[in-house]
């Protein structure tokens, strides 16, 4: 490997990124949990559903930003699958085992009935790992699915160069397809009623790489023809800009469509798996993109020196807060059910439950990931010596 290939430039424009999604996550869980509690049809179930629609990007973002530092790093550097499949798996492995058994007995100490007996704790373990039905591990179960195609698709997307055009253009109407039988039509199924098989293919849809194959292949693309893609926005900043509000008009204006002729309840009116978020999530990402481009620039130059570090550290530990955040959720909760106020009031409250939320996550999945081999199940090696090769490779895009 030469030396040029081992030490690309580092992504801070990626962390920033990294570091809005995340809070974007915590804002959806947050809005979610407060917009149980409002009357249907009330300003504010109406208010914090459109908020709720309008931070659902993060789903799509994540995946977009999971492909891009993959052929990031890896598209245009000789590699095996062998060494990728054992490097990248053990990063995400580890965790995903972790939480699985950390969530399930998380649960034990709140749900009433749980039954702590071998039999069932297995049971549970087992069914989640192949599931990923623990609160929001979706994503590193998908994650390793692109883990197992990666070398497949560097292969692919070597040898159709000259198509590449066509193939991101395909993906964005497939996906939308996906999504339009999704919304019209595997939404209402009774999955009960499907084969087994089939039953979970339809009930854990969420969850499979081909319902987000737009988002890996565009994230490639992006990741291919970066320096071209970054010129081109650092002079399109207002297009951007105008993009992703014509793409939020065009948001609400589907809520309450769903809403008010469509008639779906609840979730189905926001759900993150409808064909306007494609588009929409798109803009949202390369929006935040081009910010993060800006700040970037101006990093390099030495100003913001404060903001800057608080979006890299935010980002840093962004994979922790991802997995860490519904835990610290469930007591932010608990310390917004002791004050006894009106909705308007906890309505209005919100933005400090979030904040709280975040800063916890943060902070501990930092103190984790210093724990010399727990650091692991948050995505550090906190403890492991690094080889010159291992620490070049770790910096190029993270």
């Amino acid at each position: 490997m030469s030396q040029a290939q081992a030490k690309k430039p580092h992504l801070y424009e990626v962390d920033l990124m990294r570091a809005c999604i995340i809070l974007g996550v915590i804002c959806v869980h947050v809005l979610s949990s407060f917009n149980v509690r409002t009357p249907d049809g009330s300003w504010m179930d109406v208010s914090s559903g459109i908020l709720m629609m309008t931070f659902h990007f993060t789903r799509e973002a994540f995946m977009f930003i999971t492909g891009l530092v993959l052929f990031y790093t890896y598209y245009d550097r000789p590699f095996t699958a062998t060494s990728f499949w054992k490097k990248r798996f053990l990063l995400i492995a580890i965790p995903y085992i972790a939480w699985t058994a950390i969530y399930i007995l998380f649960q034990g100490t709140f749900l009433k009935g749980f039954e702590w007996t071998w039999p069932y704790l297995v049971h549970t373990f087992l069914t989640s790992l192949a599931t990923a039905n623990q609160y929001f591990l979706y994503f590193l179960l998908v994650s390793m699915q692109l883990y197992v195609v990666f070398p497949l698709m560097v292969r692919w997307l070597k040898r159709s160069e000259r198509h590449h055009r066509a193939i991101v253009v395909v993906a964005f109407f497939l996906e939308i397809g996906i999504l339009i039988w999704n919304q019209a039509s595997l939404q209402f199924v009774n999955v009960y009623q499907l084969p087994a098989w089939l039953r979970i293919l339809v009930r854990y849809r969420d969850r499979d790489i081909f319902t987000y194959e737009f988002w890996f292949i565009a994230g490639a693309l992006f990741a291919i023809y970066y320096p071209r893609l970054k010129n081109w926005a650092m002079a399109h900043a207002r297009a951007l800009l105008w993009a992703w509000c014509g793409m939020w008009c065009v948001l609400i204006g589907i809520y309450f469509l769903n809403r008010d002729v469509f008639h779906l309840t609840g979730g189905q009116i926001v759900d993150t798996l409808q064909p306007v978020m494609v588009p929409y999530s798109l803009a949202v990402a390369l929006l935040l993109w081009r910010i993060g481009l800006g700040w970037q620039a101006r990093r390099a130059k030495g100003r913001m020196p404060r903001a800057s570090r608080v979006i890299r550290f935010f980002g840093g530990v962004s994979f922790g807060i991802f997995l860490i955040h519904p835990i610290a959720l469930r007591f932010v909760e608990l310390l917004a059910d002791q004050i006894h106020t009106s909705l308007a009031v906890q309505y209005a409250m919100l933005p400090i439950w979030i904040a709280l939320t975040y800063m916890s996550s943060g902070v501990a999945a930092y103190f984790i990931g210093k724990i010399r081999f727990v650091g692991y199940i948050v995505g550090e090696k906190a403890g492991l010596p690094k080889s010159p090769a291992r620490k070049a490779a770790s910096s190029a895009a993270g």
